[in-house]
């Protein structure tokens, strides 16, 4: 739809405001050579719009997905934050992106306004902003470029090296990555808590309705949960409430063909559980559905089977839609089709953000995982026989994939069938016995001489194992019975 050139008050109040301040420092209007170009413009609109300090002009998109806009300049200039200014809400997902490496400086949903975009100092000659995906065609009035005086240039290999805690804890009380932000995840531990064990999935059915959705609770598992002792459940719903662990005794939790789903909860652990050969329900052994936040998956072991059809069972450890701050760690994920699915379509454009260390991979064909949209962060994990794809990033995801090991492997990290290709941000990992295969034509392979196509940083600290100690501790940890709960 045509722009109105009419504007509230408001908005020229607000243009008048900022303008006087992007004349002065914004380096997109007076750094060196400075212009702007982009992947095409509707009608009656031009590139250098959004470098006018004008909020009544404007550069439109041609189309809704898959369109640049770029500030440029004849010599290179340090850049530490990017201020768009979007006319209406259309744009869903966004990438900024470094045009002069590839790197993606960062990446997310809505943009508004006025939205604001903090990155690690970069000496560079074109910013490219990317819209992934929009609802109508896309209009960006300013792209403003600021260098904040405070900052310093990064280490080209390593932009903000975290802060490590101490040495790696397999047994720990709380979450590594994602899960620790926003308060940490502590599921049904906190004052007032209650504690119930379960032997029979009737049992765990009645523990979460008859819940008080004021006290934390943790249910303890010690038996064999089947669809026939479940009440006539498909599923275990732990779904509108908050604080919630689901905790093996030993190793005596068997969820033996069903599964749990997380729907509309928040702050839930799920430890030390086998589960296997879910084929009611969602058909996936554990999956998280949004709005979902805080969920540590830890210690499990989850399993289906390759002697049936690729479409017999499904994921599995999944999630979907509004998710956010997941960390799944230490699980044996072993005999699987389809294994790991984030995102369950290319139009599921949310900003997830989650979290995989120290989980055993093996005889698994694909979804390793599969991640569409957000970040991810999969550091010290061990892959083993990986049948036909490994980590799939997909529809503009960045992944920071780090000192893992992958053995005996075909195509261990990849961008294969989306709209839009994904990235990844590659530090010393180590691959033996691995074959590269291209395919397909519009898919892309990070082998075989492996490199970064992104920068990934990273909101919290953590400890990393060094490559060569991964395997072994992996081995010796990953699964259930392997701590005290």
């Amino acid at each position: 739809m045509q722009y109105r050139n009419t504007l509230c008050y408001s908005v020229l109040a607000a243009a008048i405001a900022f303008s006087i301040q992007a004349q002065a420092d914004n380096l997109a209007i007076t750094g060196p050579g400075a212009g702007a170009d982009g992947s095409g413009k509707a009608s009656g609109t031009s590139y250098g719009n959004v470098r006018d300090a004008d909020m009544q002009s404007y550069w439109q998109a041609p189309a809704n997905n898959g369109q640049r806009v770029s500030v440029k300049w004849s010599s290179p200039v340090n850049a530490s934050r990017v201020v768009v200014r979007e006319l209406g809400n259309a744009v869903n997902s966004w990438q900024l992106v470094n045009n002069d490496n590839g790197a993606v400086l960062a990446s997310g949903n809505a943009l508004g306004s006025a939205k604001t975009i903090d990155f690690a100092t970069v000496n560079t000659s074109k910013l490219n902003l990317n819209i992934v995906s929009a609802s109508s065609a896309a209009r960006i009035a300013e792209f403003e470029v600021y260098q904040d005086e405070g900052n310093t240039p990064p280490d080209p290999t390593d932009p903000v090296d975290p802060v490590e805690p101490g040495p790696v804890t397999s047994c720990a009380a709380s979450p590594q990555g994602y899960a620790s932000l926003n308060g940490g995840t502590t599921g049904g531990a906190g004052n007032n808590a209650v504690t119930v064990t379960v032997t029979t999935g009737a049992q765990l059915v009645s523990a979460l309705q008859n819940r008080d959705l004021n006290r934390p609770l943790t249910i303890r598992v010690n038996g064999t949960i089947t669809p026939a002792n479940s009440g006539g459940v498909s599923k275990f719903d732990i779904k509108d409430m908050d604080n919630v662990s689901i905790i093996g005794v030993g190793g005596n939790a068997l969820f033996d063909g069903i599964g749990i789903k997380i729907f509309r909860a928040n702050n839930v652990i799920i430890r030390n559980l086998t589960l296997r050969y879910v084929n009611t329900g969602d058909k996936d052994a554990i999956t998280i559905e949004g709005p979902a936040s805080n969920i540590w998956i830890d210690h499990n072991e989850v399993y289906n089977s390759l002697n049936v059809g690729k479409d017999y069972y499904d994921e599995l450890i999944s999630g979907k839609k509004d998710i956010d701050n997941v960390t799944v760690s230490y699980n044996y994920l072993h005999d699987s089709w389809k294994t790991s699915l984030w995102g369950n379509s290319d139009s599921d454009n949310y900003n997830r953000r989650i979290t995989f260390h120290h989980n055993h991979w093996y005889r698994v064909n694909s979804r390793l995982p599969l991640f569409r949209f957000g970040q991810g962060h999969i550091y010290n994990n061990y892959y083993n026989d990986i049948q036909d794809t490994g980590i799939n990033s997909r529809m503009g995801a960045v992944i920071r994939i780090e000192n893992n090991v992958f053995e005996n492997a075909k195509n261990p990290i990849v961008s294969f069938y989306s709209n839009a290709i994904g990235y990844w941000d590659t530090r010393g990992n180590s691959f033996s016995n691995i074959t590269w295969q291209d395919y397909p034509s519009d898919g892309v392979i990070a082998g075989p001489n492996v490199q970064p196509t992104a920068v990934l940083n990273l909101p919290y600290s953590f400890s990393l194992l060094p490559t060569a100690e991964v395997k072994a501790h992996v081995l010796a940890n990953a699964g259930v019975n392997k701590c005290s709960f």
